[in-house]
């Protein structure tokens, strides 16, 4: 079962959010080029790993949204140096990708990024995130470094019912195991998760809940 929690806010603000797009699949870039373009933002996009460095290097973006089936350096390796440098690391990223399994995005989920979606996502949808992610540039956080938190999180709000807790990431999602022994304490997990992902601003929508009942 799975259970998301997507937190949005406005950013208030005249000045354009720049957005660099990277997806080697050209006839999707102007499908979210156009109409954020027409909301009001400053788009550019790119297809590959190289153009997506230089670009970055050339100006920088205020928000990231990546494919990490890159050809010519993969989504990793942009990733990879953009964390070398202090300026680029402080990027969003936004992954959005066709693969719901892949080896290509069990490298991205290594690095901190902002958030994980599947295509197709409403260019309406994806602009609202997008504000989101830009009003809060230093809020950007790793699968990995999710774990621990929402574990703990879980735990003092079930007061420690849920037997065999385990929280791992798999695939660029995060997955919740364990066993209770009612339906409240599961909507208490639930409810825990849903507090842990507003309270951090993370916006994954790949959040998978595995706590049985009985």
């Amino acid at each position: 079962m799975n259970d998301n929690a997507v937190l949005q806010l406005r950013l208030n603000s005249s000045k354009p959010i720049r957005v660099l797009i990277a997806d080697p699949e050209e006839e999707l870039q102007p499908v979210y080029r156009e109409p954020l373009a027409q909301a009001g933002f400053d788009v550019a996009t790119v297809g590959s790993g190289l153009a997506c460095v230089a670009r970055l290097r050339e100006r920088v973006p205020d928000v990231l949204v990546i494919e990490p089936h890159l050809p010519w350096g993969g989504g990793d390796g942009v990733l990879a140096m953009m964390g070398e440098d202090p300026q680029l690391a402080a990027i969003p990223v936004m992954v959005l990708t066709s693969h719901r399994e892949s080896d290509a995005l069990s490298r991205v989920a290594k690095f901190p990024v902002s958030s994980f979606h599947l295509k197709p996502l409403a260019p309406d949808r994806l602009a609202a995130k997008l504000r989101t992610l830009a009003a809060h540039p230093r809020q950007r956080f790793g699968l990995s470094e999710q774990t621990g938190p929402l574990e703990s999180a879980i735990a003092k709000r079930t007061g420690g019912r849920v037997q065999n807790l385990r929280v791992e990431t798999v695939d660029g999602r995060i997955v919740v195991h364990g066993r209770s022994d009612s339906h409240h304490v599961r909507q208490l997990a639930l409810v825990a998760i849903r507090e842990a992902f507003e309270a951090s601003r993370f916006q994954s929508e790949r959040i998978e809940v595995n706590i049985e009942v009985g």
